[in-house]
């Protein structure tokens, strides 16, 4: 049997958790899984959850912190710029010199600067092209590669090849932008819409909640 991809895309809350439970169904029967999460460096409650899991293998390819900005940055990042601080002239629409820090979150912005992001989401490539090859986990899930393709982090090219090269094995991608490359060969495509979130009135993410 082909193994079968499973797409879940959208604007909404939710990829990532929908991810996470195939794994939880998928280990509850003694099936290897393997969970590659890019554009992801902290252990977060599902990695500290699911570390110990002899069924499950979790790895992480990015920095410590996403910018927290990057919504605002695509563009620049998109033509592979690193950048590292942007306008407030993005958030008031107003100009002005004055600068704001993307990330306050980051001891240090080289760490998450966009090379560092690309040499990490590589990485992550090779290392699921190695576990395709070994064939020990019936299911393979690269969290936010999606995302990792839209801001060239990751050749799309180079995942669909890596798709068409899955014989038995079960991949599941999550992330915003899902082309229609990617969505026309997958089995199921799921597309979550956010129709509300704490966040913009709070301006603050939750522990178990978020991550």
């Amino acid at each position: 049997m082909l193994g079968k991809v499973l797409i879940y895309t959208g604007n909404g809350e939710g990829k990532t958790t929908a991810a996470l439970g195939h794994a939880i169904r998928f280990a509850g029967y003694g099936k290897k899984v393997a969970i590659l999460q890019f554009m992801k460096g902290r252990k977060t409650g599902e990695y500290k959850f699911l570390e110990n899991n002899k069924f499950i293998d979790l790895y992480l390819f990015g920095p410590p912190f996403f910018l927290i900005t990057t919504q605002s940055t695509l563009l620049g990042w998109m033509k592979g710029k690193g950048i590292e601080f942007v306008s407030l002239d993005l958030f008031t629409g107003k100009k002005g010199k004055k600068r704001v820090v993307a990330d306050k979150l980051g001891s240090s912005l080289k760490k998450s600067s966009f090379e560092v992001h690309k040499k990490k989401a590589k990485k992550g490539m090779e290392f699921a092209k190695k576990l395709l090859l070994e064939n020990k986990h019936k299911l393979i899930i690269l969290d936010e590669i999606l995302y990792a393709i839209k801001f060239k982090l990751v050749d799309e090219d180079e995942v669909i090849s890596l798709l068409e090269r899955r014989k038995n094995i079960h991949f599941i991608l999550t992330g915003r932008f899902a082309s229609e490359r990617i969505i026309k060969m997958a089995d199921l495509v799921t597309e979550l819409e956010e129709k509300k979130h704490y966040f913009y009135d709070e301006k603050k993410t939750f522990s178990g909640l978020d991550f």
